[in-house]
């Protein structure tokens, strides 16, 4: 942070999430699928032939544009700026990190700000700033009746500065890359392993694709917010992916700033790490049936098992309820970390579980997905440290549907 400028603790960033995003999602949701619809179309070619497609990339483009309909509003999410650096500052700020750290310690204050990836960094700063300035500044200078301002984050951290105190363009503009580190590339992962497997094991395509069919007939043709909720398939799909291919093999990092003293007796010093093993955990024959094993409709006889149990104790809509609590994609619990746990759980894994079933069922209503000839299995993810992610060089087949 001393020598990259990268900002860690952001707390209107998680406020403006949960206080203005989360409560706003019901209301936004034809507005994120009408830009998954022109995002989808522009990106996946809409070939009646078997074509190749190289869908991380692709989808980090889809991914970038849908979020920043929320993030910036219409007139900038399709820019090519804004998306060059939605897709490119994660990889941009991990790169000057990683820089940093092979610099020695006491050369630091010397050589770090002058290393490639730090200076390249610090030119995004720059560009970013000068894209969104403009921007800022007119929001500012705008009307100051609620109903005239614009309906996106970028006004709602304008507004949040009653609370949290004024705050510089430069730093507005820095909140926006914020968004994007948080938001596109690990959305962009979590639908890559997707569709890898939905390549990789073709009869779960069916599957999906009636369910989603049936609920959005019951919609009236369009992928709405209630439509999204009656997808329990795809959900126990999407789940079973985050537990399968987790992006990281631990959770919960968290750095210790004050002693504190298990119930063991042990004592947890200031200044260390402490994480937890979620790999373990997703692979725990006590917690889950057969782990190694990829079940992609595993939370959903869960979720149907304890609803049935439940059934005699409260009324139907109420059992449903208790069964999905723990059970949903984007549920936070002991056994489901892949987006945290207690009251610092990821606040806008909300946004992101609804980007990805909506960019799913887009996808499989309108296409065909398979592997390229001659690959047998799927793509085996790449593993760095504790990290790992789909291999972004892999390419799928994709057709569009007649």
């Amino acid at each position: 942070t001393k020598y990259t400028n990268i900002t860690s603790n952001i707390p209107t960033i998680p406020h403006t999430l949960k206080t203005s995003l989360n409560p706003a999602l019901f209301r936004l949701n034809p507005i994120i699928l009408d830009e998954i619809t022109q995002a989808v179309r522009t990106e996946i070619p809409p070939s009646q032939t078997w074509t190749s497609v190289p869908i991380n990339k692709k989808l980090a483009r889809i991914v970038a544009q849908t979020s920043g309909r929320i993030f910036v509003g219409p007139d900038l999410c399709r820019d090519e700026t804004y998306l060059d650096a939605a897709v490119n500052y994660t990889l941009d700020m991990t790169a000057a990190v990683q820089a940093v750290g092979f610099v020695s310690p006491w050369l630091r204050p010397f050589l770090a700000a002058r290393t490639p990836q730090v200076r390249k960094l610090h030119d995004r700063f720059r560009q970013a700033d000068e894209f969104l300035r403009p921007v800022v500044t007119a929001r500012r200078r705008g009307g100051s009746e609620k109903g005239s301002r614009p309906d996106d984050m970028l006004q709602w951290l304008l507004d949040s500065q009653d609370r949290f105190g004024e705050q510089s363009d430069r730093q507005i503009s820095k909140y926006q890359l914020s968004l994007t580190f948080a938001a596109i590339h690990t959305t962009t992962a979590a639908l890559a392993n997707a569709f890898y497997d939905l390549a990789a094991r073709p009869e779960l395509v069916p599957i999906l694709r009636e369910e989603i069919e049936e609920v959005v007939a019951d919609a009236g043709g369009q992928i709405t917010a209630a439509a999204i909720q009656k997808m329990l398939k795809l959900d126990s799909f999407l789940k079973e992916i985050m537990r399968y291919y987790p992006q990281s093999a631990t959770a919960f990092q968290r750095k210790v700033i004050k002693p504190f003293t298990l119930s063991n007796g042990q004592t947890v010093p200031a200044g260390v790490i402490i994480e937890v093993p979620s790999h373990a955990v997703n692979n725990d024959e006590s917690i889950y049936a057969h782990p190694e094993t990829f079940d992609a409709l595993r939370f959903y006889r869960i979720r149907k098992e304890t609803e049935a149990a439940l059934s005699g104790t409260m009324s139907p809509d109420d059992a449903a309820a208790e069964a999905a609590a723990g059970n949903q994609f984007a549920s936070v619990t002991e056994t489901s970390l892949a987006f945290g746990y207690g009251r610092n759980a990821c606040p806008g894994r909300f946004l992101a579980a609804n980007e990805i079933k909506m960019i799913l069922a887009t996808a499989l209503l309108e296409y065909n997905i398979a592997l390229p000839p001659g690959c047998e299995g799927r793509y085996e993810n790449l593993n760095f440290g504790s990290q790992s992610v789909p291999d972004p060089t892999k390419s799928i087949m994709m057709r569009k549907r007649t």
